[in-house]
């Protein structure tokens, strides 16, 4: 009986009391868990792209902007799994935000386009101008807006608490 107390006064003082040591992950850091997700996904995309060909396989424009966005998404997520992939660093990471920005402009343009065609001019101004400005915006946070990295502290120093000040 004393012996359990004590691994559970143990216990208790391993939960209770500051740990040092960051916590052990038990969740590999892969993307194994959201594969299978990615590929269903993938599947119903292509299946409903493929039945919006077979259903305008009559107006080569529409097949065209279907294939095409299809591409596009394609493209755009591989170069979004590599860029994620990619060190900080690395000059193949300054590519690979050309390429990202350049795909979800080119499918921005094509939906905005297709969008505007069946609105009144009213709303066609509006749809225009949103999708300039989400062009515009991705632009600058990817090649214009410099995140600041914080500063590394150095394993002695333990960063101060920050209190809150009362009325």
């Amino acid at each position: 009986m004393a012996q359990q107390t004590k691994l559970k006064n143990n216990d208790l003082k391993r939960n209770l009391l500051p740990n040092n040591n960051p916590p052990q992950s038990t969740v590999k850091p892969t993307s194994d868990s959201s594969s299978w997700l990615s590929l269903l996904g993938f599947a119903f995309l292509a299946f409903n792209s493929g039945m919006a060909v077979y259903r305008s396989r009559d107006d080569f424009w529409s097949v065209l902007f279907v294939v095409s966005s299809f591409l596009d998404l394609l493209l755009l997520f591989y170069c979004l799994k590599k860029f994620e992939k990619t060190p900080r660093d690395s000059p193949t990471r300054g590519h690979l935000k050309i390429a990202v920005w350049s795909l979800s402009t080119f499918l921005t343009l094509m939906f905005s386009y297709r969008v505007a065609a069946l609105m009144p001019i009213a709303v066609a101004i509006i749809v225009w101008v949103m999708s300039l400005g989400t062009i515009g915006a991705g632009f600058y946070l990817f090649f214009i807006y410099k995140e600041e990295l914080p500063e590394k502290v150095s394993s002695d120093e333990k960063p101060a608490l920050k209190t809150a000040e009362g009325p």
